[in-house]
């Protein structure tokens, strides 16, 4: 993208960024229009130029949510194409794993909700059991955010693409944050008391329901498809090298169960 069109780009973001409410869904239909030929990777280098020139990140994540909504279709139609890497490769580990993390996500929200329905520890029978290894599970899962923060995200780094990093690791500290006392509160949560629990842990579930389920949606959207477009080929071996060393959280990948029954 050329100088000129990435500034009419972040013109566009700006005026997404100021509309009033009642402005708002107009804006929306011209922005439509606009992004219909905006990748990735040109999207998240116009939100790191707007940063550097004062936005917030906190602010440009709320802006993310707009303009995500208005180019959910283009994006969704380029994300389709990381689907023919193969099952080996960085991207379709971490899109496969995303896929248990919701599946789990779900899970945990319907077993709260029962639990919370049940009115007590005794009526609600093995649904704190089942909390308990959730929590476990998602404490594990940050071996996932690991390899996108060793393996990935400095390689982007080194292509001179850092703001959107810098925005994924912050959102990763927020939810381990929340993952921690979630699971310090399950653990101890007959020791609180049914009331103090519910009321302590139900706001860090739904959060994670919530916040967790956007952050996957961003990256399979456009972080994915913005590294497999900044990446050189070549780099993506050295990637899967570094996912090794520090591990998987929800399975091992094909290749490697298929090394390890040949030993």
């Amino acid at each position: 993208m050329d100088v000129e069109k990435r500034e009419e780009l972040k013109q566009m973001l700006k005026r997404l960024h100021e509309a009033k409410p009642e402005e708002l869904e107009g804006v929306k239909s011209q922005a439509e229009k606009y992004f219909k030929e905006t990748d990735p990777a040109e999207l998240a280098m116009a939100e790191q130029e707007l940063i550097q020139e004062g936005v917030g990140r906190q602010e440009m994540k709320r802006l993310c949510d707009v303009h995500l909504e208005v180019m959910k279709k283009q994006l969704g139609a380029q994300a389709k194409s990381l689907q023919m890497l193969p099952a080996s490769h960085p991207i379709s580990i971490l899109k496969d794993e995303h896929k248990i993390i919701k599946r789990n996500l779900k899970k945990l929200k319907r077993t709260f909700d029962k639990l919370k329905r049940a009115g007590s520890f005794e009526k609600a029978g093995k649904d704190i059991n089942i909390l308990k290894e959730l929590s476990h599970f998602f404490l594990d899962t940050e071996k996932h955010h690991d390899r996108e923060e060793e393996g990935i995200f400095p390689r982007l780094i080194a292509h001179g693409v850092t703001e959107p990093p810098e925005i994924f690791k912050e959102d990763h500290v927020e939810f381990k944050a929340k993952k921690r006392v979630l699971n310090e509160l399950i653990m101890s949560a007959e020791k609180k008391g049914f009331e103090e629990f519910v009321r302590e842990a139900g706001p860090i579930v739904d959060f994670l329901a919530k916040n967790l389920d956007d952050h996957i949606y961003k990256e399979d959207n456009i972080l994915y498809p913005m590294s497999y477009q900044t990446l050189d080929k070549d780099e993506w071996k050295d990637v899967r090298k570094k996912f090794d060393a520090i591990g998987y959280c929800c399975f091992a990948p094909a290749d490697l169960k298929k090394k390890d029954r040949t030993k």
